[in-house]
């Protein structure tokens, strides 16, 4: 990780998600909400107490990244909170040379970061992946997210659902995981404000290495794109490609890639950074679970509290 130049970036002042949220992660979660064992799998959730259960790992075992322990890290993740106008969650370092980072969790939602990707990242490029998992907390996708990496690592035994229906399940949910990481990917660019920094950034997580990188052009990986687009000639392929993406939890990166440098072309952006864009205030207010009676925010089908579904 290299020092980063001083830079004044714009704030979003009390910005909504509906902002950056991208039309394919909206479509995919109202598919996933009609899928009718997603309550019963919520409520497990909650009930396990997965949330509590890592979090009390991490405090255990990874770094927690304060104003006094990693503070360069903790300086760029505040500077992200404050653009995206957000309270910053728990953050956690991990040992782990896999490059990643995810965010869990729903009462008190956390960020974790693992070694490799901080290894491999300049500041900004960190900065813009701690922007991105911050715009999944600010886009209500945590308890959605946490229930497919909890799905990772769980067997049928503790959640117990019929084949069909644990397979309608996976797909659905993974389907809208990965579309999720589209609007994530949004959040990321306004944090870092800078295209290239973003796709640097894709190309990095792609090739995982930061010995050639002086040798990669952000326009040829974007060529790549288009390449990889163009093998929709042939309905073979196009079964390949279906069967390469089914199973995994974020877009292919040449495909992440063009969609955020379509984004910066846009009207949409170009009226956010000049400061015209929808606020908290003209958000969809609050509503009480029809169960329980607790708050329940707008973007959630299922209550973070007792699980069953608010849309009844």
């Amino acid at each position: 990780m290299s020092p980063s130049e001083t830079t004044t970036r714009r704030r979003f002042p009390r910005i909504s998600s509906t902002a950056f949220e991208h039309p394919q992660d909206r479509q995919a979660l109202e598919a996933l909400r009609k899928i009718p064992v997603l309550d019963k799998v919520v409520h497990k959730f909650i009930e396990l107490g997965a949330e509590r259960y890592f979090r009390t790992q991490l405090l255990g075992g990874a770094v927690h990244v304060t104003p006094k322990q990693c503070p360069r890290v903790y300086k760029l993740f505040k500077e992200a909170a404050e653009i995206l106008d957000m309270h910053e969650p728990d953050l956690f370092l991990a040992s782990n040379p896999y490059v990643n980072a995810f965010t869990f969790g729903v009462d008190r939602p956390f960020v974790v970061l693992q070694s490799g990707l901080v290894d491999l990242l300049t500041e900004e490029e960190l900065m813009g992946v701690m922007g991105h998992e911050l715009g999944h907390v600010k886009a209500g996708h945590v308890l959605y997210r946490s229930l497919v990496l909890l799905l990772l690592q769980i067997s049928n035994a503790i959640v117990p659902i019929p084949g069909l229906a644990q397979m309608a399940l996976r797909i659905a949910l993974f389907d809208w995981y990965r579309k999720s990481e589209l609007t994530a990917d949004r959040a990321e660019l306004l944090v870092t404000q800078d295209l290239k920094v973003c796709l640097n950034t894709h190309m990095k997580l792609s090739a995982g290495s930061k010995t050639i990188f002086n040798e990669m052009d952000t326009q040829e990986f974007l060529r790549q794109a288009d390449s990889y687009e163009d093998l929709d000639y042939s309905t073979l392929n196009k079964v390949y490609k279906l069967l390469i993406e089914l199973g995994m939890t974020h877009p292919i990166p040449v495909y992440r890639a063009r969609e955020i440098k379509q984004w910066h072309d846009s009207k949409a952006y170009t009226e956010i950074m000049a400061g015209r864009f929808p606020t908290k205030d003209q958000e969809v207010t609050t509503r009480n679970c029809p169960h329980c009676g607790v708050e329940v925010a707008p973007s959630f089908f299922f209550c973070p509290d007792c699980g069953k579904n608010t849309r009844v």
